[in-house]
């Protein structure tokens, strides 16, 4: 694997043009692709310790995730990414999928920030709690009593990691559930989700179905780390 160097990054940057998105309230702070890189890097270091690196490997990714962030509007254009969807991020194990996501939020105000949650977790806590935990990550209401947790945008962590739940007897798909509902939260007021996992599509077929895979598809850019992408944790 061959470490990123920042000043020798051959990543060709566009000049930084806004978008109008419901994104715009992150891209008002200009910055190019080495200043993104260096951020990422510095940020990985001190969440992760300083073995944290990036790798040339992963260049293509780290430009989309500029591109989106930044809201560059020629990046954006040539990698067809759409500024009102959110991101699915895909990957083997160990690329750095999770990684990437829990450094990027903290490019965000706090008051923008997703929150990123297991799915594994959520499929436990729905065994406990059963259909509060559905309300809990994907209510499509407004409740003026909890306004911490209405419409707030959300990482689901590893789809398809979680094992099937049952609650009282009765079998349950629980992100499928939380997926349509997040979809609603989209179509009707623009809540942003967005997801990391080690599945590729016909998988997803197979552990949610095809109407899933297509709300998923409407919901966000896909963006896939290469075959080459090597296991980090290594």
């Amino acid at each position: 694997m061959e470490i990123i160097k920042n000043q020798n990054l051959k990543t060709v940057v566009s000049g930084h043009q806004e978008s109008r998105s419901i994104l715009t309230p992150i891209t008002q702070n200009r910055f190019d692709m080495d200043q993104f890189t260096k951020w990422m890097q510095d940020h990985g270091k001190l969440m992760y310790g300083s073995h944290f690196l990036l790798y040339s490997e992963d260049t293509e990714v780290l430009a989309k995730l500029y591109a989106y962030i930044s809201g560059d509007v020629k990046m954006c254009s040539k990698f067809s990414l759409d500024l009102n969807k959110g991101i699915f991020l895909a990957g083997g194990v160990g690329v750095g999928k999770t990684v990437f996501m829990m450094i990027l939020r903290q490019l965000l105000p706090l008051k923008d920030r997703y929150a990123v949650k297991p799915c594994q977790q959520i499929a436990l806590e729905y065994i406990d709690q059963g259909t509060n935990v559905l309300m809990r990550y994907g209510r499509n209401y407004v409740d003026n009593v909890d306004i911490n947790t209405i419409n707030r945008a959300y990482c689901f962590d590893d789809l398809g990691a979680e094992e099937a739940t049952k609650h009282y007897g009765n079998d349950a798909n629980v992100m499928a559930q939380i997926i349509q509902m997040r979809y609603n939260l989209f179509q009707n007021r623009k809540v942003l989700t967005h997801f990391t996992s080690n599945l590729i599509s016909d998988q997803i077929d197979v552990h949610y179905g095809t109407r899933v895979r297509s709300r998923l598809r409407e919901m966000c850019n896909w963006i896939e780390f290469s075959d080459k992408s090597s296991d980090k944790r290594i």
